[in-house]
C-alpha cells in the first residue's frame, strides 16, 4: 500500500486495528509514533538511523530557533523547514540536515487524543542549493519564474543532479514528471494576455498546494514544466498526476475548445538501468507524454461520430 495512503486510512479511521510496522515498515522516510506521555512508541528503520546518528533530539521543541538564512529560504520557496539535525557521518564530523517535520494528531475511536504521528521529509538538499546562491540575486528573484513562482530552467541540472545523487545514495525511489497544458496558447489568443497571465498564476499556486514540500517544480519554457519527486515511485506518481489533472479541469470554468487541460508523463528512476545516465529518465518521461498523447488521441477517434 502506498505509504502516504496508509497514513490517511490511518488518521481518517480511529477504529481500525492499525499495525504500524506493517504500513510504516517499507517507507524511506522516517516515520514516528508518540503515545500519550510523549513516548516513543514506534520508529521505523530510517527514523532509527537518524534517531541514532543524531547528537541533539530530532523532534521539533516549542522553542526551536531557526537561522534567519533558513526561515529567509522558507519564505522564498514556500517550503516550511522547522527543524535543523546535526549528524554524525562515521568519520568524526557532523552533517547538517534540514527537515519539514509533519506532526498529526492521532484520536482513538472515541474521539480522544492517543498520540501523534510523525513524518519527516529531508529537505537538505533544496536548502544547500539556495543556501549556495548569491543572496541579491535570490532577492531579485532572477532563478524563479515571476509568473508561477515555480523554478526555471538555468536551475533544473544542478538539482536534478543532486536529487539523483540522493536517491541512488539512499536507496529511496525518484520520480520525474515532464507536463505541459494543451490549449494554453489557444487561451491566450481568445481571451487576451491578462487572462492567460491570470491562469498562469493560478497554475503556480495550485500545484504549490497540491504538491508535497519536497517535491520541486520547473517552468522550463512558456508551456513546459518538469518536476522532480523524491520519494515516490511510478505508480505514486502516476496517481498523484492523475489526481491533479481531473481536480484542475473541474477548476476552469471555460469552453472546451479553449480550456486548457493537463498532459503529463512519467518515469522513474531504475539505479540499474539509468546509473550514470539520468537524463534518460527525462527521456523517458517525454516517451510516456508522447504515448498518452496517443492513447487520447485513439479514444477521441473511436468516440467521435
Amino acid at each position: 500500500m502506498d505509504i502516504l495512503n496508509s497514513i490517511q486510512r490511518f488518521v481518517s479511521d480511529p477504529h481500525i486495528d492499525f499495525d504500524y510496522a506493517k504500513s510504516f515498515s517499507s517507507s524511506n522516510m522516517p516515520i514516528a509514533v508518540k503515545g500519550i506521555k510523549g513516548e516513543i512508541v514506534y520508529m521505523n528503520e530510517p527514523a532509527k538511523i537518524l534517531l541514532n546518528s543524531s547528537k541533539d533530539s530530532i523532534f521539533v521543541s516549542y522553542d526551536e530557533k531557526l537561522s534567519e538564512d533558513i526561515k529567509y529560504v522558507n519564505d522564498l520557496c514556500n517550503i516550511t523547514v522547522n527543524k535543523k539535525i546535526n549528524i554524525n557521518t562515521g568519520n568524526g564530523s557532523t552533517e547538517e540536515r534540514f527537515f519539514n517535520i509533519e506532526s498529526i494528531t492521532m484520536l482513538n475511536k472515541f474521539g480522544l487524543f492517543s498520540g501523534t504521528l510523525f513524518i519527516f521529509r529531508d529537505l537538505t538538499s533544496l536548502v544547500c542549493h539556495i543556501s549556495s546562491l548569491n543572496g541579491k540575486t535570490l532577492k531579485n528573484n532572477t532563478f524563479y519564474d515571476e509568473m508561477t513562482g515555480m523554478f526555471t530552467e538555468n536551475q533544473f541540472d544542478e538539482i536534478f543532479s543532486r536529487e539523483t545523487e540522493r536517491s541512488e545514495r539512499y536507496r529511496f525511489p525518484l520520480s520525474l514528471s515532464v507536463f505541459y497544458f494543451e490549449n494554453l496558447i489557444f487561451f491566450g489568443n481568445s481571451f487576451g494576455n491578462d487572462k492567460l497571465n491570470q491562469v498562469l498564476k493560478f497554475i503556480g499556486m495550485y500545484f504549490k498546494q497540491r504538491m508535497r514540500k519536497t517535491d520541486i517544480i520547473f517552468r522550463i519554457d512558456f508551456n513546459n514544466f518538469t518536476s522532480i519527486l523524491p520519494h515516490t515511485n511510478y505508480e505514486s506518481a502516476y496517481k498523484k498526476f492523475k489526481k491533479i489533472k481531473d481536480e484542475f479541469a473541474g477548476l476552469l470554468k471555460f469552453p472546451d475548445n479553449v480550456k486548457p487541460v493537463l498532459k503529463y508523463g512519467i518515469s522513474e528512476l531504475n539505479l540499474k538501468r539509468h546509473y550514470k545516465n539520468y537524463n534518460m529518465l527525462i527521456e523517458e518521461a517525454k516517451l510516456d507524454l508522447a504515448k498518452s498523447k496517443v492513447l487520447t488521441s485513439e479514444q477521441d477517434t473511436r468516440y467521435a461520430f
